[in-house]
């Protein structure tokens, strides 16, 4: 308990750091409340000049400065002869001027807004439901400071790359990827952890990140079997539960004979493998004809 609590309070205090340090920009949303001011009180968007449009004030700059400097700036000017002591609170509601990039299985790929708190759990509520194909985790690559433009596509984790430690841990990228971008940080979280409400895994988004859905990892079946294809990979499942799933061996195949291709250090080779050993995400299985 004290150690989730102690998770949330650091989330909370980086957040805190974030809102006041943030630079406000053209199409943010700001949430202004002025104390006993129902008419002062609301969401305002930032035009792409970079200008607020406020009741009584009409058209304030707003663009490159922070939560903090605008409130001291909307106080000083409602002071001027509007409002006595005037108590105004400025927060970011929508930070539309920062975009991160979504791609992979997902039903609506491109650049999304971030919302007030920049969590990835309230990203994936935006983007809305993944498609059928969608894997068991969400890759995070954040491009160094000064990269342009999102990297896209991003390819899969390796079999095994899940990271089961903090998220602010680094990843090592798929050798030759798109992902090998020098001074990139990349995350790869589990969707399952993350919607089940795991405090580690929700991390904090920032302007530019790429956040991807990889495919599910398949297993791909042919040969004599009653079902050849490309099958779901489940993690834990059997040579012999691999084979099940396509319908089984037909009369004409032979079960002892079956050939796993693997790839091993980047190169595909046969595995020697027992029906009671277990498959490995991109495997094809190969049962070949009985001689007789």
């Amino acid at each position: 308990m004290r150690h989730l609590f102690g998770l949330a309070l650091a989330v909370v205090c980086t957040w805190a750091v974030f809102a006041d340090e943030y630079e406000i920009g053209a199409g943010d949303v700001l949430q202004v409340t002025v104390l006993g001011q129902a008419e002062m009180t609301g969401n305002f968007a930032v035009d792409t000049e970079g200008l607020l449009t406020f009741p009584v004030l009409g058209k304030v700059k707003a663009s490159q400065m922070s939560t903090r400097e605008l409130e001291r700036k909307l106080t000083t000017l409602l002071a001027d002869g509007y409002i006595r002591r005037p108590q105004v609170t400025v927060t970011v509601h929508e930070y539309r001027s920062q975009k991160v990039f979504v791609t992979g299985e997902v039903q609506r790929p491109g650049p999304y807004a971030l919302k007030a708190d920049r969590s990835l759990l309230a990203l994936l509520g935006d983007i809305g439901p993944l498609t059928p194909n969608a894997g068991h985790e969400v890759v995070v690559m954040r491009p160094p400071p000064g990269a342009a433009g999102p990297v896209i596509p991003l390819p899969p984790a390796p079999p095994g790359g899940e990271s089961s430690g903090s998220p602010d841990a680094l990843t090592p990228p798929v050798a030759g990827s798109a992902l090998e971008v020098p001074g990139a940080d990349v995350f790869h979280i589990s969707l399952q952890e993350l919607q089940s409400g795991n405090p580690e895994r929700n991390i904090l988004l920032q302007a530019g990140d790429n956040v991807y859905i990889p495919r599910a990892a398949q297993v791909y079946i042919t040969g004599s079997v009653v079902h050849p294809g490309p099958y779901r990979f489940q993690e834990g499942t059997t040579l012999l539960q691999a084979l099940t799933v396509a319908g089984g061996v037909t009369e004409r195949g032979s079960a002892k004979r079956v050939k796993v291709i693997r790839t091993v250090a980047g190169k595909k080779q046969e595995v020697k493998l027992q029906l009671s050993d277990l498959v490995q995400p991109e495997d094809t299985i190969v049962v070949p004809e009985r001689f007789f």
